[in-house]
Formats: C-alpha cells, structure tokens, sequence
C-alpha cells in the first residue's frame, strides 16, 4: 500500500521554525544522553585511575580477569557512543548557528 501525502504549504518562517524547534529538542535530548555517557566514563575512569587513552597506552595487565577485559570492552563503547554524541552534537549546533540560533 503506497501512502500518498499531500504537500503541506507553509510560509518559510513556519518551516525554519518547525527545524529550529525540532533541533532545540534532539539537541536537549543528545546532552542529556551525552551526561549519561559521560558519566558511565567518569566511573570507569576512577575504577582504573587513568583515562582510556592512557590505559590503552599502559595495556591491560596480562593477568588481567575475563571481567577486566569485559569492563574495557565496555568502557570503549561508551567512549565510542560519547564522541558519536559530540559529533551529532556539533552538527546540530552548525545548523543552529545557520537558522540565527
């Protein structure tokens, strides 16, 4: 079944504030799952007492448990997902910034 949907007809300020509304609210939502991120880092970064950056630099002690290196895997992810968000983040922000926000 093929929808077929009529184009709405707006003035261009009502599109550039539909865009500007709909960033303001994905952007609120990025920070707080960007907080999130952040502080699942922050816990991982004291249970080493290092950065990743740096625990990567030093390795993974080689005695080091099946749940150390689960841990590690982990805490990756959410480096991973902390710098995805940043980016997102900084899109939106450039899109902001050229709708005079």
């Amino acid at each position: 079944m093929t929808l077929l949907l009529t184009p709405i007809k707006l003035p261009i300020q009502d599109w550039d504030r539909i865009l500007q509304l709909g960033a303001d609210s994905r952007t609120h939502e990025l920070k707080d799952e960007l907080n999130h991120a952040e502080q699942a880092i922050a816990k991982f970064e004291a249970r080493f007492g290092m950065s990743l950056t740096d625990l990567e630099k030093a390795g993974l002690p080689t005695n080091a448990s099946f749940e150390t290196h689960e841990t590690y895997i982990e805490w990756q992810s959410w480096e991973i997902r902390r710098a995805d968000l940043q980016k997102r983040l900084a899109t939106l922000h450039s899109l902001e910034l050229g709708h005079g926000g």
